[in-house]
């Protein structure tokens, strides 16, 4: 009986252990700014090549994305590659705490989260707790890395921002 409760409690504490990786970026390089616009310009079609080989090790479960058709054909080769199904979320002011809220029940995977300039600050905020500088029209190239690890009772984020395809800025 002992045994049984000591390998309960082992089993308890260990599960509460886990880290949580967000992978947040802009959709590529768009032909115009209409939310329907049909088609990333060929520069966008080479970086979502690019994001794919960028995440392709990364283990990702998960692939949200926006309602918007640039942010879907920017994750698209990764979704085929890795055979996943995208998520989609709307992508207005009001709809981004629901996507938060989503995101943050989701614990122990590796995310990728495609959105737009007037989302991804707020998303890597209200992930991190860390702000970022405002994103510029013509920059398509950050990746944010939100990193959540959790031990036992504490829980540590880390926000690292790096870059990925060919410098926009």
């Amino acid at each position: 009986m002992k045994n049984a409760i000591t390998g309960i409690f082992f089993i308890c504490l260990f599960s509460s252990c886990s880290t949580t990786r967000y992978y947040v970026i802009r959709h590529a390089e768009k032909t115009s700014n209409d939310c329907t616009a049909p088609l990333l310009q060929p520069q966008g079609f080479n970086r979502a090549q690019t994001l794919r080989d960028s995440l392709l090790s990364k283990h990702i479960d998960s692939i949200f994305v926006s309602t918007c058709l640039r942010t879907q054909q920017t994750a698209q080769p990764l979704a085929t590659a890795l055979n996943l199904t995208m998520i989609q979320f709307d992508p207005s002011a009001a709809q981004t705490q629901v996507l938060l809220s989503r995101l943050k029940k989701i614990r122990g995977k590796n995310m990728l989260v495609a959105g737009h300039t007037s989302t991804v600050p707020e998303i890597v905020l209200g992930l991190s707790g860390s702000s970022i500088a405002p994103i510029a029209d013509t920059d398509f190239d950050n990746m944010y890395l939100v990193r959540i690890k959790r031990v036992l009772w504490s829980t540590n984020r880390k926000l690292i921002q790096s870059t990925y395809g060919v410098p926009t800025n």
